[in-house]
Parts: structure tokens; sequence; C-alpha cells
């Protein structure tokens, strides 16, 4: 969330001279309105706080317990409104909750940053890092290109599905960032101006779609799998093993993938391209005949590790998180080398670092002071199949991210509140917390998740141009999981 501005504010070559002199010429009105919203976000949030340190407790709720949902509400109108950079609000409040009381002390405060989950995040951007440094991603993409890229309609298929597979296990932030370079690129076979954006909103819109949906497929394809199986264990004492997700995982991609690319070619409809561009285009891809030895390093390591998180599911002793931790740290090793202090630490996203740390804490403090028991209690006992639960999840996530766009900060949240619902219903935890996590994941009715804000910020589409086909991919994901899952639980997680 904390690069909202900064990608909106960029704009394409491509659009010339004459839009870049627009926006100069109006920077300085936007400039006010931005200042304004963050004002009030701030305001808002010292509001929410100092209303919750006067509201009185009550026999559902100690005063302590109101505390805390005012100090989770002003933290959340903080994030939506980037009223301050996200590593900040994230400390601002780690400090705050010793000192309204909603937890002892700090080191109460901290407790989120414990959790593993917080360093597997450092973990796999530090991975992506190494990845991005070598050029894995044309190769897989020029090889599929060759075989499949024919006209405008299969290049656009193969650059989804490449991406939508580099995803799976590297983070969706680098992986769009990375098809999207590829992709401006591509574009630039177009000589009218109008054929061009044309299909650039297409890719554009196309490929934060399909690095999410791939993210889905493994638990280390995002944090927020990961983020959903801690919590799955922390609160219901069960987990969802790496093969499990993968079946579960994989063929809702297998599925959605094609569905994603049917809509972006029928709404969007790209300009029709020569083979010959094409050719020009795949000639001109900069990248090496034979794979350097960096390269091999860094495959090598990752395969090791896709090996290692794929046996965790027989083998209780390996853990997916530590193995992601010290293949990072094997980047770093004399006489492998492929990876640097600077460039891991220049490369790492410490807003997620930080915010899944607070979060995390902030959710610990809603257990302890008895909130999520509280929302759970309002929740009302539910006699229906495990199928319309699990609908209902996702219609409930879904909505929930037009709220609190920030799925890492969503998860932690409504973790204890979804497992006790399943619980109360009969139904298993273990698919309610995937359902979760893989919407969260499919987090693009709109452009507010960071992964869609990177090619929105091209100016290649508006806002609502995303959701002319995002919004049926959305309905296709909350069916496909109700049919879906329940099979794979009762292959597995009986």
């Amino acid at each position: 969330m904390g690069e909202k501005r900064s990608l909106k504010t960029e704009m394409p070559d491509e659009k010339g001279g004459k839009e870049k002199e627009t926006r100069g010429e109006h920077a300085e009105e936007k400039e006010p309105k931005i200042n304004k919203v963050k004002t009030a976000g701030m305001a808002a949030a010292i509001a929410v706080i100092a209303i919750s340190l006067c509201f009185p407790g009550n026999a559902y709720l100690t005063k302590t317990g109101v505390k805390t949902v005012g100090v989770l509400a002003a933290f959340l109108i903080m994030l939506i409104t980037e009223a301050l950079p996200v590593v900040v609000t994230s400390l601002i409040f780690c400090g705050l909750m010793p000192v309204v009381g909603v937890t002892p002390d700090l080191g109460t405060a901290l407790t989120g940053y414990s959790e593993p989950i917080v360093f597997f995040t450092l973990a796999s951007f530090g991975i992506a890092a190494a990845m991005t440094t070598i050029p894995l991603s044309k190769r897989i993409l020029r090889f599929m290109l060759k075989t499949f890229g024919k006209d405008i309609k299969s290049v656009l298929f193969t650059v989804m599905a490449a991406c939508a597979l580099f995803s799976s296990i590297v983070s969706n932030v680098p992986t769009c960032a990375i098809f999207m370079s590829i992709s401006l690129e591509f574009i630039k076979v177009y000589e009218r101006e109008d054929e061009r954006r044309r299909t650039g909103k297409a890719f554009m819109i196309a490929i934060p779609v399909s690095s999410m949906i791939g993210g889905m497929m493994t638990p280390a394809g995002s944090s927020i799998n990961l983020i959903a199986i801690s919590q799955l264990e922390k609160y219901n004492g069960t987990t969802v093993s790496f093969v499990h997700w993968m079946c579960a995982g994989i063929p809702l991609a297998v599925v959605m993938i094609p569905l994603a690319w049917y809509l972006a070619v029928k709404i969007y409809k790209p300009a029709p391209v020569s083979k010959q561009d094409i050719r020009q285009f795949i000639d001109s891809m900069d990248i090496p005949r034979q794979m350097e030895k960096k390269e091999k390093k860094v495959l090598a390591i990752v395969c090791s590790m896709l090996v290692l998180w794929i046996s965790s599911s027989w083998i209780s002793m390996i853990n997916v998180m530590i193995v992601a931790t010290l293949g990072c740290c094997m980047m770093f090793v004399p006489g492998i080398e492929v990876l640097d202090v600077d460039t891991f630490l220049h490369e790492n996203s410490w807003d997620a670092f930080f915010l899944v740390g607070t979060v995390l804490s902030i959710s610990a403090a809603m257990i302890d002071n008895g909130v999520s028991g509280v929302i759970a209690g309002l929740v009302p006992s539910l006699e229906i199949s495990q199928q319309a639960l699990i609908a209902l999840t996702a219609v409930f996530v879904f909505v929930s991210l037009l709220v609190i766009p920030v799925a890492s900060s969503l998860l932690p949240i409504l973790a204890p509140t979804l497992i006790a619902v399943a619980a109360n219903a009969g139904a298993s935890p273990e698919l309610i917390m995937m359902t979760a996590a893989i919407c969260a994941c499919n987090c693009y009715l709109l452009p507010l998740d960071t992964v869609a804000l990177i090619t929105y910020g091209k100016g290649y589409y508006a806002m609502t141009d995303m959701a002319k086909s995002t919004v049926y991919l959305q309905i296709a994901v909350t069916l496909l999981a109700a049919l879906w899952l329940p099979v794979v639980g009762g292959m597995f997680l009986v």
C-alpha cells in the first residue's frame, strides 16, 4: 500500500509529452487533495483511539477489548488512507499498544515479530531478488513463445501462463514487475498509438491477475498462504501440507488462467500482430544462449528448495519456512554468491515485513483481550453444507477486501473468527482457511492491492476497467472453491 502514490503518478513513455505536460500542469492541484486525504486519515485514526479510550466496557467486551478494537480500526484507517508510510505506521502502533493499555508491555506488543511467517517474508523477497538477477523468467517465456506464440491471443496466453508458473514459487510483486517490463517491450511492435494502448490495457490487467492466480498454487507462492497455515496451526492445532495445498491450488489455477485469458481477449480486445513481429520480438530478447554459472546456481537452489517443500508433506522434520530461510541464506555463501547484502536490503519489501509483524501482534492482542471471541460469538451457528460455507466465506473475504484492501492484514484479523465459525458449523477449519487465503490471493476486483498497482501506475487502464473482467473471475473462484476444495478435503483432510 505504501507504493500507491508513486505508482499512480508514473505514466508510460508512449503517452507522449502532451500528457506529461498536462500532468505537470495539474500536479499542484492534485497535491493538496492527496494531503487532505492523509490528514483526514490521521485525524480519524486519532479520533477513533480517543473515543475507544473514553468508551467503557460492557458485559460482552472489557474496556481493554474496546481499546483493542479502537487500535485495530485506527491502524486500518492509517493504512487505507496512507496517512504515513507503512513502516512508520506499523512501528507507531507497536509502540502505541502498551501506551493505551492494549498490551501490558512493548515485548507483548511485538509478539507478532516472533512468528516464523515474518522471516519467511524476508526470505521470499530475497529469493525473488536472486531470481530477478538472472534471465530465467525470460528464458521460460521465450521457449513458450517459440512454441505457442502464433498470434496476439496466443502471445497473451503464453505471457499469462509463464507469469502464473513463475509466481507459484516467487512472490507476486517481483513476478508482476518482471512480466510487466517484458510486456511493455513487446507492445512497442505496434506502430499505431491506439493499437498499442488497447493491447497494453489487456496485458497490464492480465499480468497482475495471472501473477495472483499463480500465487495460490503453492504455499510458497504467496506469504498469504503461509499466514493462513500458521494461523491454522496456532488457533486450531492443525495444518495443511505443501502437497495438499498444491492439490487444491494447481487445479484452480489451471482453470482460472484460461478463463482470465478468455475474458481479457473478449473484453479488452488486443490488436492483431503479425507472426513476423512476434518472431522479431523473440529474437530481440536479450538472453544468453547457454545458462551462465549464476543462473545454474540459482536454479539448483530453487529446485532443491522445491523438492524439500514437497518432501515436507511426509517428513515432519522439514519445515517450509525454514527451507525458505536457509535457501535464501545459501544465495550468500562464498562460492555461490548469487546475492549480495546490498541487493537483498534494497530489493526486500520492508513494508511487508513490518506490516505482517504488526498485524500479527494486533491479532494476538485481539485474542488475549477477548475481541475475537466476541466477534465469533456474534456470528450465528450456521447449519449449512460445507460447500455453502466455503462459498459464503469466499464472498465475505472478497467484500472485506474492498474495505481493507491489504490481504496480508485481513487474514490474521479474520482467522480466529473463521476457524470458530467452521468448528461451530461442523465444517473443516482447514478448508475454510484455505478458501480465505485463496480468495485473498485473488485481490484484483479493483487495482487497490500492491500487485495490481504496479501495472495500474503505467496508465494503460482506468480504475474501473479491471473490474470489467475480474468480477467474473472472483465469481468463478467462489464457485470453483466451493466445488473443488471439499473434494480435496475428502481425499486428504480426513
